[in-house]
C-alpha cells in the first residue's frame, strides 16, 4: 500500500485520503465547524442578489448547510473527492444546485461567470496558491468576491515542535503567513483568528486528523518510526492542547 501511495500524485493522495474519511468526517470536524461559522459570518456581511456561487472543497457540507438558507442563488458545490461530493449531496438533498467533482485549484468554469467563491479550510492543500488564486479570480465577474478560510502558519506549532525535539521534521503542509497570503492575492483583506483545541491525549488528536482525512504528508516525506512517534506523543502530553490559526481572506474583483 505504501508503494502505491508513493506512485500517486499529491492531489490523488489528498483526494483518496479525504474520500476514505467521508464517513467519519462529521464526528471529527469541530475545528472545521468553527471555521465555517467564522466564514459564514463574513459572507453574510454583504448583500447578495441571487448570486452565482461556487463552493470549493465542500467536504461533507458543513459550510454549505450554514450558508444556503441565507444565500439563495445558483450554486455549484464541488470537491476534489467524489465521496465528499456524494456526502454533501446526501446531507442537503437540495434541488437546483450542481454538484461537481472538481479541482478547485483549476476550476473549469467560464471567465466572469461567478459572483461569489467560498471555501472553508481547503486551499492549504493546494500545490500553487498564487496560481489557484489567479484561476479562481478569473472566474469572478466584476464586483464578485472570493471569501475563504485557510490554516495559517501558527497552526500545529505544538506538533511541529514536539517532532523537532526528536531530531526529525514534521510532514505537515507549509501553511501561509498573513503576509504570504497577502502577497499571493494583493488587495485582499486578511484576518487572523486563533483557535485552541483540546484533546484528551495525543492519540485522540491524531485520530481526529485521520477522522477528517487530513493525513497526507508532504511529497517524499517518510512516516516517523514508531518509537519516535511515541516520544512525540508523550511530549504533547495529556490533555493535549493544539493551537490553530484560521486566516479569513476577503477579496473583491475591481
Amino acid at each position: 500500500m505504501h508503494e502505491i501511495m508513493e506512485n500517486l500524485s499529491w492531489k490523488s493522495r489528498v483526494a483518496r485520503s479525504f474520500s476514505a474519511a467521508s464517513g467519519t468526517y462529521d464526528a471529527s470536524s469541530a475545528l472545521q465547524a468553527q471555521a465555517a461559522w467564522l466564514l459564514t459570518s463574513r459572507v453574510l456581511r454583504y448583500a447578495w442578489n441571487h448570486p452565482n456561487v461556487l463552493e470549493v472543497g465542500c467536504g461533507t457540507g458543513g459550510l454549505t448547510q450554514l450558508l444556503m438558507p441565507h444565500l439563495s442563488g445558483n450554486w455549484i458545490i464541488s470537491d476534489l473527492s467524489p465521496a465528499m461530493v456524494q456526502a454533501t449531496q446526501h446531507r442537503l438533498s437540495t434541488h437546483g444546485a450542481q454538484f461537481r467533482v472538481m479541482d478547485g485549484e483549476n476550476p473549469d468554469l467560464p471567465a466572469a461567470s461567478l459572483d461569489l467563491i467560498v471555501s472553508n479550510l481547503t486551499v492549504q492543500w493546494f500545490e500553487n496558491l498564487p496560481h489557484a488564486f489567479q484561476r479562481m479570480t478569473t472566474c469572478l465577474a466584476i464586483g464578485g468576491r472570493l471569501l475563504l478560510t485557510t490554516l495559517g502558519e501558527g497552526s500545529l506549532q505544538e506538533w511541529r515542535h514536539a517532532v523537532a525535539s526528536t531530531g526529525h521534521d514534521a510532514g505537515t503542509p507549509r501553511y501561509p503567513s498573513v503576509h504570504a497570503l497577502a502577497e499571493a492575492l494583493p488587495q485582499a483583506q486578511i484576518a487572523s483568528h486563533p483557535i485552541k483545541m483540546s484533546y484528551a491525549n495525543a492519540l485522540e488528536f491524531l485520530r481526529s486528523l485521520k477522522g477528517i482525512g487530513a493525513t497526507t504528508p508532504l511529497m517524499g516525506y517518510r512516516p516517523l518510526p514508531v518509537p519516535v512517534l511515541r516520544q512525540v506523543m508523550k511530549k504533547l502530553g495529556s490533555p493535549c492542547q493544539i493551537n490553530y490559526e484560521i486566516l479569513i481572506l476577503d477579496w473583491v474583483k475591481q
